[in-house]
């Protein structure tokens, strides 16, 4: 992870299992806002007084160029909105592509819609997202900006576990709140096959330190594009300073993927 300041060009976009970078121009705004509750007593205080209410978390309008390419194209993957709930992670490369420690944004969100239309004699698609979905693993936490623990890389099983070092938790050390696991695969080196996605973390970044998360595993998946999913561990579980991913392959031999854990605080 690099430190300071970046650029939109270094964005990239994963709904569902699928790499829409490819397509995207841009999204946002990537928000969490609290609604303000009024507990001005009109009486006795001189000015109005707010408190913070329950906060509304969006990625906001993913603007893209069209394409119709059959079963992976953008238009096949989002002209259904009808109650679609999406796994959308937004990861930020800082001045590259984005890698292991990065910030990132992500959650389930409902589609509330999509639009083609014409942007400089170019076709264009729009897709707006609303707030949390309400069945989403993610309604139980409001910080939605998380650390990216594996970009989108293929990882084999010639190498066996990961033994690398962790990352560091940007904003402070260990928490006690829980937090939520997500994961997208894009590809594997065949139909059917399996594996096993999850995150260690550890008192320090040396991979002695590392163990297992408790409840932040997917648990044995069938690794094919399309496939994603947001694990909630509890909101009062301890995570400790330092992260990593981990991947136990099961029938499968590659496996492409992304993930990112977002610490409650």
């Amino acid at each position: 992870m690099t430190g300071g300041r970046t650029k939109h060009k270094w964005w990239r976009v994963y709904v569902n299992g699928y790499d829409l970078s490819g397509y995207s121009r841009n999204i946002g705004p990537l928000g969490l806002v609290y609604d303000e509750a009024d507990l001005t007593a009109d009486m006795g205080d001189t000015v109005k007084g707010y408190l913070r209410n329950h906060p509304q978390v969006s990625p906001g309008t993913l603007n893209a160029v069209f394409d119709n390419t059959g079963t992976t194209g953008l238009h096949a993957l989002a002209q259904s909105v009808a109650g679609t709930s999406r796994n959308v992670l937004v990861a930020i490369g800082m001045r590259a592509a984005p890698m292991e420690g990065d910030p990132c944004f992500g959650g389930s969100f409902y589609q509330s819609g999509y639009q083609i239309a014409e942007d400089g004699g170019a076709v264009t698609s729009t897709i707006p997202f609303t707030g949390w979905a309400a069945d989403a693993e993610s309604l139980k936490y409001a910080m939605p900006f998380g650390q990216l623990l594996h970009p989108n890389v293929a990882r084999t099983s010639a190498t066996g576990v990961n033994i690398q070092a962790g990352w560091d938790n940007p904003t402070k050390d260990a928490t006690a709140k829980g937090g939520y696991f997500m994961y997208q695969v894009l590809a594997s080196n065949a139909a059917g096959v399996t594996a096993t996605l999850s995150v260690d973390h550890g008192i320090s970044a040396a991979h002695v330190d590392m163990g297992a998360l408790a409840g932040a595993t997917s648990g044995s998946i069938v690794c094919v594009p399309g496939v994603s999913g947001i694990v909630s561990i509890g909101n009062a579980v301890p995570v400790k300073q330092f992260m990593r991913w981990q991947i136990a392959f099961g029938t499968a031999t590659s496996v492409t993927w992304v993930a990112a854990f977002f610490r409650n605080y």
